[in-house]
Order: structure tokens, then sequence, then C-alpha cells
């Protein structure tokens, strides 16, 4: 049964057109009801935070609208140390047990990026292909022709699931294939739009049934640990598009060098997010009303309208999906993109709304006129690698000033399991 179904139509109203209704609701603890619905499973209250509870199945551990969950088998504790991590700190938790039952029939889903230098392809691919049970993957590689040899690198099943397009501009400009257009910067966002109205098309000939669009420094976290197709399966059908949460990953230290499995802990504050904070959405592919997209974040009917959507933010346990994005990471990663940012105009430079682009930028220039200099000038400016080091940490890790241990969630990423097929 969906929220929709189980709540009422009137009730899901007031609930998406009241998000300070929604969030109180959220905020508190669910124990008072001894079972929850959420996206077609059943939860049933198991224990508050300390006391033992017995579970066969998968268990989730959290408050409000920050969780982790586990397969369990018997009894055990509910606290922070039977999870490895503390999803809601300073809160009063409580574990719930998902109630076996019937289920809704999966979903096909399938993501779409573009992609220039990845920072780790591989490994994206193989968490949406067999953790996420993400059905189809569409890449489109700029400037990056190690992605064809990365995809061969899967097992035959897994790359008949990727579909890679190289960039179709190589031949026009006379240079090599995957090769990047020279105006990135200024029509980006056009040729994701064009890419994803491209795989659009192409899901609804190959019978998928939602398509999202997402970054190659970004993947699809359930926290509840259940796949991609069997969540937006138990969508109610009178909703097109599916709002998808966004969240950053907060890094241990410049030293990480896999951002993907070295990561453990992400930021939900989005008035402290470094980078967007207005999520992604999910699709449906072949709906009766024609959608397309309308920018990299959502997508729209022919008429530019607004497409009956739903909030997966506003679900009983919060987010069961959310795009969690890996932001500058590793810190090789944040020298070469602004680097390369380092040329823009003090004019375009003060229309970027993140105040972590800017200074990023603007450091970078400063060590672009430093170039030819000795290591003491070079260090005076804060360009040695160190200074370098420093202000990133400032950003990314828990050093931030702005970053609380309240607005951290720890995330639970299976990947040993995933990285052993």
């Amino acid at each position: 049964m969906s929220l929709a179904q189980l709540l009422g139509s009137r009730f899901v109203l007031l609930f998406f057109a009241c998000p300070a209704f929604a969030s109180k609701l959220r905020s508190g603890s669910h124990s008072a009801s001894k079972t929850v619905e959420e996206l077609g499973v059943l939860w049933e209250h198991c224990a508050t935070e300390g006391s033992e509870c017995s579970c066969s199945g998968l268990l989730r551990f959290g408050e409000g609208d920050r969780w982790v969950a586990q397969g369990v088998a018997g009894s055990v504790t509910c606290d922070v140390q039977t999870f490895s991590g503390d999803p809601a700190f300073n809160r009063r938790k409580e574990c719930w047990c998902a109630v076996t039952g019937q289920r809704p029939q999966s979903a096909r889903a399938a993501i779409v990026t573009l992609s220039r230098h990845p920072p780790d392809l591989k490994n994206w691919l193989r968490y949406h292909l067999r953790h996420a049970g993400v059905d189809h993957i569409f890449v489109k590689s700029e400037d990056s022709p190690e992605t064809a040899k990365t995809i061969r690198q899967l097992s035959a099943e897994e790359q008949a699931k990727v579909t890679h397009w190289e960039s179709n501009m190589a031949s026009l400009l006379g240079v090599s294939a995957d090769s990047r257009p020279p105006d990135d910067y200024t029509d980006l966002q056009a040729r994701q739009v064009a890419m994803m109205a491209k795989a659009k098309q192409a899901c609804d000939e190959m019978g998928i049934d939602w398509l999202i669009h997402i970054d190659d420094d970004e993947i699809l976290y359930m926290p509840q640990q259940r796949k991609i197709g069997d969540l937006l399966a138990a969508v109610p059908s009178a909703f097109i598009q599916a709002y998808l949460p966004n969240v950053e990953a907060v890094y241990n230290s410049p030293e990480v060098k896999s951002c993907f499995m070295q990561t453990d802990k992400v930021n939900m504050n989005r008035y402290t997010f470094q980078s967007y904070a207005n999520g992604k959405s999910a699709v449906r592919v072949a709906p009766k009303k024609q959608v397309r997209p309308a920018g990299p974040h959502l997508w729209r009917d022919m008429f530019n309208q607004e497409l009956p959507s739903v909030h997966m933010d506003q679900e009983p346990f919060g987010p069961p999906i959310m795009v969690l994005h890996y932001e500058s990471c590793p810190f090789s990663r944040w020298q070469d993109k602004f680097w390369e940012l380092g040329n823009t105009s003090p004019e375009k430079l003060s229309q970027i709304p993140f105040p972590f682009y800017r200074k990023s930028i603007n450091k970078m220039q400063t060590c672009r006129s430093s170039e030819g200099k000795d290591q003491q000038a070079i260090s005076l400016l804060g360009c040695d690698q160190a200074s370098l080091m420093q202000l990133w940490s400032e950003w990314k890790t828990p050093a931030n000033p702005a970053l609380k241990l309240e607005d951290l969630m720890s995330i639970r990423i299976p990947w040993e399991s995933i990285l052993s097929g």
C-alpha cells in the first residue's frame, strides 16, 4: 500500500502543501505509532536507544529524518555501537524493523551523466549496478578517452547495462573523440539538457520506467538499503516526477584518495553546502503527459509547466533516496578544477553563488600569478601544497567552522561486497 493510499488524498495534499507540518511530524519520535508504512514497506517499532531489539531482516536506527540500516538476525542492542555510526548526534534514537510482506513490483530505473575525467568511474558504475539496483546507465564522456577502457573492465553482463556516448562535437571541431567543447563553462547545462533528452528517448525504447540525471561525483544513496527500483515503484501513479534531496560528503582529511569508499559522513544542513542545494529529480519515462528536461535538476511538460511532483524528503522517515554529492574530491581534483577556472573574469566570478567556489577561484588566480617565483614567494602567497590543503580542509572536512556535529549523518555503504561482485 502506498503512502497516498494509506493516508488518503486529503492528508497527502495537506502534507505536501505544508512543509512545516511535515517537518514537525518527522522531527519527533515515531514510537507513538507501533507501525509506519513507507513506500510499500511496513516498519514496526522495535526499541528505543540502549534497549534490546529482536529483528530478523532489515533494521533501521536513527531519529526524525536521519537513519542508517543493516540486516540483522535475532536480538541486538539498539545503539551506536551496533550500527558503527551515529546518524543523529545528540538525539534520542530508536530502532524499527522491516515487516516482511507484499511489496510492489520493482520499477526499472536508469541514470544518465555527462562525464569529464571522473574521479572514480569504475566504482561509480559498480555501485549503481551492483548495489543501488540501477537497470541501465547512460554515460556521455567529454575529453575522457579513459572512459571506454573503464567500461570494458566491467563484466560482460554489466557492460550490457551501460551505454557510452562519445562527444559528437569531436568531428565538428577536428579533435579526437571524447574531446570537450572549448566553451565548457558557458553551455554546460545546454549539453546536459540535450543528453537528458536523448537518454529519455532511449529509455522509452528500452522499457525503462524512471530516469535520473546525476553527475559522476554523485551517487544515489538509500539509507534503508533498498533498491532504487523498489522505492520508485511505490511512488503513487499520480506523480510524474520525484524530487530527490541532495546532501554533501564530509571528508576526514585532505589525504583522502578514494572519495566514495573513504567517506563515512554527510552534511545534512543545506544552508552550509558548498555547492547546489536544490537536489535532482527522477522522472517517469513514458507518462501520459510528455516531459522534457528543464535544466539538469528537473523536468517539465512541453509547455514548460510544473509536473505533478512528490518531494521524497517528506516521507515518514525522511528521504529514502538522496543524491550524495562528493564535491571537490579528492584534493587533486579540486586543484585541477579551480586552476582551470582561474581565468574566470571578475564579472563572471561575482555571479557565482557559492562562496567556496569564489574563494577557490580567487586562490588559484593568485597562484597563477606566482608561477616562476621562488618557493618563499609561493609560500607567502599561500600557494604551497600545505597552505592549499589547509584551505581545502577548512571547507571540506570537520575543520570547517560552519559544520556542527548535529548537521552530520553517518552513512553505510558495503563497499567490500560491492567490489567483490
